[in-house]
This record gives structure tokens, sequence and C-alpha cells, in this order.
């Protein structure tokens, strides 16, 4: 291969090593510069104040600013504001907006729109009397409700008492007395 001549990125040159973006500063060095750029200026006394430079209107009276020129007319702002409203006031229809067919005549609850000869009697909204109700009664009758859950009390069951019979679990011990 041969050394001599332009290499292919710079033959081509699409492939090129972009420049950097810059202002063309040169670059200056950390190494000389002094700790303290304020002292060594002789300004070692000098403290930053507590407000910073800013475009908010808090030392202002005003919301927003308000230009004051030499010679200029004052604007009362409540009567700009008292003007705009007459100017947009005057922009309204004179006549109110009627629809082309009318209104719409209502059909709701409690209106008898519609209806022929108007209220029923049967459709009064008063109460009718009613005979007080009376459950009915049992078809058929049985004992009365057991009281608690049966096992304290005697003869409480459908059919016959059950017989006590003794238990023969110890009957080795008492047979071997």
């Amino acid at each position: 291969m041969p050394t001599e001549g332009k290499s292919d990125m710079e033959r081509v040159g699409l492939f090129s090593e972009m420049g950097y973006v810059t202002i063309g500063d040169k670059y200056v060095s950390n190494y000389m510069r002094p700790f303290n750029e304020s002292a060594s200026k002789k300004k070692q006394m000098l403290s930053e104040g507590t407000k910073t430079m800013s475009a908010l209107q808090a030392g202002y009276f005003e919301p927003q600013f308000v230009r004051i020129f030499d010679g200029e007319a004052y604007s009362n702002p409540v009567q700009l504001r008292r003007r705009h409203r007459m100017a947009e006031a005057k922009k309204n229809l004179g006549k109110a907006f009627l629809p082309s067919n009318g209104y719409k005549l209502p059909s709701g609850l409690g209106s008898y729109y519609g209806t022929i000869g108007g209220p029923y009697a049967y459709f009064s909204p008063e109460l009718k009397d009613r005979e007080k109700y009376v459950p009915p009664g049992k078809n058929m009758y049985t004992n009365p409700g057991k009281k608690g859950t049966g096992y304290g009390y005697a003869n409480l069951t459908i059919g016959a008492p059950y017989p006590h019979e003794a238990d023969g679990y110890d009957l080795e011990r008492v047979n071997a007395k």
C-alpha cells in the first residue's frame, strides 16, 4: 500500500472529522490562575448582596409595569375598562332572540297537556281510605317454639325422650373391683 498521497478520508471527504463548535477563544489553563480572583484584585471586603437582579415587580406599587414618559397623559385603568365594556355592549343585538317555531309546551309530571277532558278523578293525587292490614293466619298449628336450645329442658323432643344408658368405657376397671 502506498503511504504517499492523501488517505481515503481526505480524498473522498465524506468521512472527515467535523470541526468543533467554538467562538474562537484560546484555552486558558487553571494552573496559573489565582485561587481567589477578587482577592488578587484587592477587593477582599466586598460581599454579595442579598438581592439579585431580576425583572420582577416586587419592589413596585403596580402589579404590571406601567410606562411613564415626560408629558404623557394620565390614563385611568378603571375608565379604560368602562369604555371597553361600553364598546362591547354596543355590539349586542337590540332585540332578544325568538325561536321561529315558538316554545315547547310542557308535557311532564303534573301537566294535563294533550288530554281531552282535563284531569280524571281516579288519577287524583289524594290517598284513598284503606282498612287496617291484618296478616293472614297460619295454615297449620304446631307446638310452641322451644325455649333456648333444648338441651337443658326435659320432654321437648317430638318422640319419646332418650333413655339413659351407662357408658362401657370404665367397664374393665369396674369389673376388676
